[in-house]
């Protein structure tokens, strides 16, 4: 019995750990507020790229993993197959320069993505 409780408190400590690891990994921003977002019944598998602001600019993020505008375009492609509906979230902050949004967009123009969803909260 001992050895079976000494697992389970193994295991309970693995996923504790586990799951802290991933709340962190989430860059943490504020979204747009909307009049007109609904939020649909079900939402299919897509691909998330955030844009995050930080010290003298903007972080770009692509599924939690932070990356380079140069980048995103190959892995936007190489993850073309994962994603059957070809939809692409954008998180970005409220009040985004459309100078950092244009590069932004220029880059995923040339990704196959047929569906681009901008986050935001509804009002």
């Amino acid at each position: 019995m001992a050895p079976m409780i000494d697992m389970v408190f193994l295991l309970l400590v693995f996923f504790m750990t586990v799951s802290t690891m991933a709340r962190e990994a989430r860059p943490e921003m504020e979204l747009p507020v909307s009049g007109t977002a609904t939020v649909p019944s079900e939402v299919p598998p897509r691909d998330i790229v955030s844009l995050v602001a930080a010290e003298g600019g903007y972080r770009i993020f692509r599924d939690n993993r932070e990356t380079s505008l140069a980048e995103l375009p190959d892995l936007l492609r190489e993850a073309a197959g994962a994603v059957p509906s070809g939809e692409l979230l954008f998180r970005g902050p409220p009040g985004l320069p459309w100078k950092e949004l244009s590069g932004l967009l220029e880059v995923l123009g040339e990704a196959p993505v047929e569906d681009l969803v901008f986050a935001t909260f509804e009002d």
